[in-house]
């Protein structure tokens, strides 16, 4: 009688222990696919027909400029990193200063053209291209960063052996903040960079899931669900979340580096990028924060003063 006891006892706990396995793998997986599908090459395809702010900037570019389309394939996964070379002088010479711009979560690469016309006004050639999952580049997964550096490490290598002994500088804002700084941080990738720019940059991946989670109010307590999501993601991608943090990579980087963000930011808050600005360990850095913007509109709303950092920072520092 006491040997059926056990028996039962053991199978009922297995049982639960199969229920409660399945459940956090179902969890975790639906963590997952809601952290890592955040946008698709379909839904970021039509930024310029729908924004005028974007489109007179993509066609005055276009009127003026030259771009050639580049398509490298991406030396991490094989899948193509489609971007546009566009050319500061005519005739169109790559060893020239460049700078790579990284857009965020949401955007493509013809995003970054109201940005760009400032930067080609000064004399640089400017790479835009598009983020994984984002309008052309058919990656499946964005992950805040961490997948997503290796395509710009495919662009910085790219320039370097175009222009070996001219400046490079990098440009990521939001989600391509952070993937511009995790990049740097990668294998001393920052050696072969002259400056950054932070615009409203994320800092954390797990923050930033913990905070949508948080919003949607489930009623399951959200650290079982970030645990469960970030074992999934170790198990199909590779890394956990905190492998994704910018402060931990980018602390030993010696790159001038720039930072740009807003108290009134509630997408990537305040708090983001001054942790990045106080882990880099060097005195090169600086930080601008303004009070009244909303997440990565600085540019627009403070125009002439954004032009004014970012000049003087280059005058400082090459």
């Amino acid at each position: 009688m006491k040997r059926k006891t056990v028996v039962s006892l053991s199978s009922i706990i297995i049982i639960i222990l199969i229920i409660i396995v399945g459940f956090s793998y179902y969890i975790g997986n639906q963590v997952f696919l809601n952290s890592t599908q955040l946008t698709t090459s379909e839904s970021t395809k039509e930024i310029v027909g729908v924004s005028r702010k974007h489109a007179k900037y993509y066609y005055m570019i276009s009127s003026d400029y030259i771009i050639e389309n580049i398509n490298l394939k991406s030396s991490y996964d094989g899948h193509n990193i489609p971007a546009d070379y566009i050319y500061s002088s005519k005739p169109s010479d790559k060893n020239n200063k460049t700078i790579i711009m990284v857009h965020g979560l949401g955007g493509n690469r013809y995003s970054l053209y109201v940005i760009a016309q400032y930067f080609l006004e000064k004399g640089f050639n400017v790479i835009t291209y598009d983020q994984r999952s984002s309008n052309e580049n058919t990656a499946k997964y964005t992950t805040f960063g961490y997948l997503e550096k290796y395509d710009l490490i495919d662009y910085i290598n790219y320039v370097k052996k175009q222009a070996p002994h001219k400046v490079l500088g990098i440009w990521g804002t939001s989600c391509g903040g952070a993937t511009a700084g995790l990049a740097a941080g990668h294998e001393e990738t920052y050696e072969k960079l002259d400056f950054l720019f932070l615009d409203c940059p994320v800092s954390s991946m797990e923050w930033m899931i913990e905070n949508e989670i948080n919003k949607m109010g489930i009623g399951i307590p959200t650290s079982y669900m970030i645990f469960c999501g970030n074992i999934i993601n170790k198990l199909k991608l590779g890394f956990f979340y905190g492998d994704a943090d910018v402060t931990n990579k980018i602390k030993n980087i010696t790159t001038p580096t720039l930072i740009i963000n807003s108290k009134k930011d509630t997408t990537t808050p305040y708090f983001m990028g001054k942790n990045i600005y106080d882990c880099i360990n060097l005195n090169n850095k600086e930080i601008w924060t303004v009070n009244d913007s909303e997440h990565t509109q600085i540019w627009f709303e403070h125009n002439n003063e954004y032009k004014n950092k970012i000049d003087t920072f280059l005058n400082k520092y090459l």
